[in-house]
């Protein structure tokens, strides 16, 4: 239920800078920041039907798993699965890192990972949009998503 996504536009956030310095958590490196982003679909994994390539996307960190309790309430949208969690690191479907450098994994960040050119995300953390929506200003809100 993985996505893979282009990343074409990004910006930096105070969250971001908080846990590059590591304030008020258990730190977690070599990790890839960025949450705010826009981007176009390049490929999608097995099952994943909701989304096809080239399908204009806005990442986000507070993911729908569209099964648990909390997603199928009318009163809350704070899912089980995909709910932010800055400890994590990898993804939900095989626990790994789908990032390295020189066989070293490094950790996701809330599961988006978007100061990168290419990132992978679960399904659930991806909201399609508008292709007339400009990405390089929609891609500020997504934190606030």
């Amino acid at each position: 239920m993985e996505v893979r996504l282009k990343i074409l536009f990004t910006s930096l956030c105070h969250t971001d800078v908080d846990f590059w310095e590591a304030k008020g958590q258990k730190p977690l490196f070599p990790r890839i920041f960025g949450h705010e982003a826009g981007g176009v679909v390049e490929s999608v994994g097995e099952g994943v039907t909701e989304l096809k390539p080239g399908d204009h996307v806005l990442p986000v960190f507070t993911g729908e798993c569209k099964k648990c309790a909390h997603c199928k309430s009318e009163e809350s949208n704070m899912c089980d699965i995909l709910r932010i969690n800055t400890d994590r690191g990898v993804m939900l479907n095989d626990g790994k890192s789908q990032f390295s450098i020189n066989g070293r994994p490094i950790h996701h960040f809330v599961g988006t990972s978007t100061f990168r050119e290419y990132t992978v995300v679960h399904v659930g953390c991806v909201a399609k949009i508008n292709p007339r929506a400009p990405l390089d200003k929609v891609c500020v809100p997504t934190c606030g998503i």
